[in-house]
């Protein structure tokens, strides 16, 4: 095949090089405009003002309207207004459409961050810091790495903030905790002094450095720490017990004493003391005492085992979610970990917003106890979450082998299937959800609109039926039959639907209006009209209700009463044009037409027509005679005075009785 250009024939191959080699593009901007648009990008952060904002955004819609920068832009807008799943969408478009543009990496990693995902966060901000330093994305970076306990990774991170942030208190500690990882105590020490430099009063800050000297036996400089620390929080119980501890440790009992009283500790109990006191405060409810005496047990006895995980539950009963998790994480490094503190560690971390850490220990809870359906549902609901339907779909399948009669695993499966767009095995796995439970409202109403959207209006009717005979105020499953009967033509059950929703429904003045239309469809103009005036007494100012009144009156003859309920309807509602309409042709008065008869005109018209004709008349007469002279050929020609009056143009012809005179005369 070949194209015809002017005289030279072309190969659609050739065509499309030709294309390309003149740079030709389309619409979204030149490569060199969208470099551009990037640099522009770049200038702008979440802090920039919105005046600068709106330049840039202006230039950027100039320069590449579908770039990458542009999609950047629309990121932070979306992260300004709280849509932080919009903003990610926004960072990821951004990143692959501009690879080089770092703000983009680098925002789309802090989301990833607040949002759980550790792993793609560290990904994401490695990425962005590739490319341009930035001493936040150096910072959520070193946290990453402090928690996966890469320490020389974190110190590294952490260095790369200074000098930007070296008044921030939190990345000192950082590298204090990351020097501590890798040994070297006294680098750890001096980070922690730097970090009360700018923040004298950080009480984790105190309370490290509190732990530093009494391992090296500073005692004194210890207890020094211990009291700023509890200065800082003097309500927390477990500073005062430590305190007490380290001063019996100095031989200063009356101290010790004071700081008992404080953390409410005997000095003099046994362990099976606190086990007691804990087990009855528990029972009462009273967490926060059960967890200070399982503190206090673990102070006397730290290698007691499973109190740990009696004091996880009892912070995580009482909200202490990070000291539960402190407690819990303990258990686990003294290999006390089961599948319970696992799964209680997957909570937490849930619902702390770290899914990576969630994902992890709902998973070794699992593998510790196969039979734990609690973390299987979790597991399978942060899948969900994160978009990875094929992994929950596993997971409920799972659930299903081990529990086939569970209907809620059968719906949420058929939910996923819904989601892949599976929708046979949706609609199966909907079907078994009901024959479990057979009220399930859930499973009959996505049921039905799953079979609305595959075009199997007979099933959803069934099922939606079943959702108005569970729950007859459903509005959604009324609204949604109503319209399959309306397609179907099938207004006896849509007045039934509707006479059920207005008695649901006595106080709504919609439910009312809607029967009232039906109504006056099918011609019961008494019945529309009862309907209309109690949505009227319901909401005197119903513009749609006030519309229907005077089209009734309108077409009762009434015109003062219509003209009346369109006012007053259009003042309800002055955007309902319906109203306004019918108004303006009921003001507009009618036109009165009166004939006219040009008599001056039409007289000197009627007597030209006579002298025409008489001077027709004779013009025929004298050539009759001369024809008739003539002999036989001139007496076959007939005289015609229609001829006569087409040759001259004229419209009228003469009449047969003047036809008649004129044989009578020849």
């Amino acid at each position: 095949m070949h194209l015809i250009t002017g005289n030279r024939a072309y190969r659609p191959g050739m065509l499309i090089f030709a294309i390309l080699s003149c740079g030709f593009n389309w619409g979204s901007g030149s490569k060199d405009d969208c470099s551009e648009a990037r640099v522009v990008a770049e200038t702008i952060s979440i802090q920039s003002p919105k005046l600068e904002q709106a330049r840039a955004e202006k230039s950027i819609k100039k320069l590449c309207p579908d770039g990458g920068a542009a999609s950047y832009l629309k990121g932070l807008a979306l992260e300004s207004g709280k849509d932080f799943e919009g903003a990610v969408a926004a960072y990821r478009a951004a990143g692959e459409k501009e690879p080089s543009l770092a703000e983009a990496r680098g925002r789309l990693g802090l989301l990833l961050l607040q949002r759980g995902s550790r792993q793609e966060a560290s990904v994401a901000l490695s990425d962005a810091l590739q490319l341009k330093a930035n001493p936040h994305y150096s910072r959520a970076l070193a946290g990453i790495f402090l928690e996966s306990e890469l320490h020389a990774l974190a110190l590294q991170q952490f260095r790369r903030t200074l000098p930007a942030l070296a008044g921030d208190a939190a990345v000192h500690i950082g590298m204090a905790r990351s020097h501590l990882g890798l040994g070297e105590r006294a680098l750890a020490r001096e980070a922690l002094l730097e970090s009360l430099r700018h923040e004298p009063g950080n009480v984790t800050a105190h309370l490290e450095l509190a732990t530093i000297y009494q391992e090296e036996k500073a005692y004194k400089k210890a207890a020094v720490q211990l009291r700023a620390a509890v200065a800082g929080d003097p309500g927390n119980r477990d500073l005062h017990f430590r305190l007490a501890k380290l001063l019996d440790l100095m031989g200063r009992p009356a101290q010790a004493d004071k700081e008992y009283r404080l953390a409410e500790v005997e000095r003099s109990d046994l362990s099976n003391d606190h086990l007691k006191r804990a087990a009855r405060y528990r029972e009462a409810g009273d967490f926060a005492r059960a967890a200070a005496e399982y503190s206090a047990l673990l102070l006397k006895q730290p290698e007691a085992p499973g109190i740990r995980e009696k004091l996880g539950d009892a912070r995580m009963a009482v909200g202490h979610d990070s000291e539960a998790i402190a407690a819990y994480e303990e258990a686990v490094r003294r290999k006390e970990g089961s599948s319970r503190i696992r799964y209680n560690l997957g909570t937490l971390y849930e619902r702390k917003g770290d899914l990576d850490e969630a994902i992890s220990n709902f998973a070794a809870a699992i593998s510790l106890d196969a039979g734990n359906s609690d973390a299987r549902r979790r597991l399978a609901d942060i899948y969900t979450m994160r978009g990875d339907y094929s992994s929950a779909v596993d997971e409920y399948r799972e659930l299903i082998v081990r529990h086939s009669d569970n209907p809620l695993s059968y719906y949420k499966l058929a939910r996923l299937y819904e989601k892949k767009r599976a929708y046979k095995s949706a609609i199966s796995a909907y079907a078994k959800a009901i024959e479990l439970d057979a009220d399930n409202i859930e499973a009959h109403r996505d049921l039905a609109f799953l079979y609305l959207k595959r075009k199997m209006p007979d099933q959803a009717e069934k099922h939606l039926k079943e959702v108005i005979r569970l729950d007859a105020r459903n509005s959604e499953a009324r609204t949604a039959l109503i319209a399959l009967y309306v397609k179907n033509r099938q207004y006896e059950r849509i007045t039934r639907l509707l006479e059920q929703d207005a008695v649901l429904n006595p106080g709504s003045a919609d439910s009312q209006y809607r029967l009232g239309i039906i109504y006056a469809f099918r011609k019961n103009t008494a019945g529309a009209m009862t309907q209309f005036q109690k949505a009227l007494e319901l909401k005197p100012d119903h513009a749609r209700s006030l519309n229907a009144v005077g089209k009734l009156y309108l077409k009762q003859g009434d015109r003062e009463k219509a003209r009346t309920s369109f006012a007053a309807a259009r003042k309800a509602d002055p955007d309902l044009l319906e109203p306004v309409e019918l108004l303006s042709k009921l003001n507009a008065s009618p036109k009165k037409h009166v004939v006219t008869k040009k008599k001056s005109s039409f007289g000197k018209k009627s007597i030209s027509k006579k002298r025409t004709t008489a001077k027709r008349k004779s013009a025929t007469k004298s050539s009759g005679k001369k024809k008739s002279l003539s002999g036989k050929k001139g007496s076959k020609k007939k005289v015609s005075g229609s001829k006569v009056s087409k040759k001259k143009g004229s419209k009228k012809k003469i009449s047969g009785h003047k036809a008649s005179k004129k044989k009578v005369s020849k």
